[in-house]
């Protein structure tokens, strides 16, 4: 069986088969489903926020948090993203740091955060916010 490999020794090896079998019941787990992460998201950064960050209407955003609707595979990436981002941000800003953090320049992004989100996605931002809480200020 081929073992997962981790750079600290310390810690034991995870088969990709343990690893792949527990993803597989991840579909239905309650906080992952796509109605939860659209409720966390209307409940952290309100619908009129995060709608148009999915790029999507605030009343779509309204359906799939109610479980109205649901998204297609494409908008379950799209929540998974930015649920991703906005735990990072809680995870290292109060929300009023996050939000001076994500509409200024950031020397390591080359731009604002929000805007490299906008482009990009999350993966270069949640990089920053690591940099950021690891002390290389950006």
């Amino acid at each position: 069986m081929e073992q997962l490999q981790d750079m600290n020794a310390d810690e034991p090896a995870l088969s990709a088969t343990t690893v792949f079998a527990s993803l597989a019941e991840l579909r239905d787990a309650p906080g992952y489903s796509p109605k939860a992460i659209a409720e966390r998201l209307v409940n952290s950064l309100g619908a009129d926020a995060a709608a148009p960050l999915l790029g999507i209407s605030v009343e779509l955003l309204e359906r799939w948090a109610s479980g109205q609707d649901a998204p297609d595979a494409g908008g379950r990436l799209e929540l998974a993203d930015l649920d991703a981002l906005v735990g990072h941000l809680h995870s290292a800003f109060t929300p009023a740091q996050a939000m001076v953090w994500m509409c200024n320049p950031n020397v390591q992004l080359g731009s604002r955060p929000i805007d490299v989100y906008r482009t990009q996605g999350s993966a270069r931002v949640i990089g920053a916010i690591r940099a950021y809480v690891q002390g290389d200020l950006g």
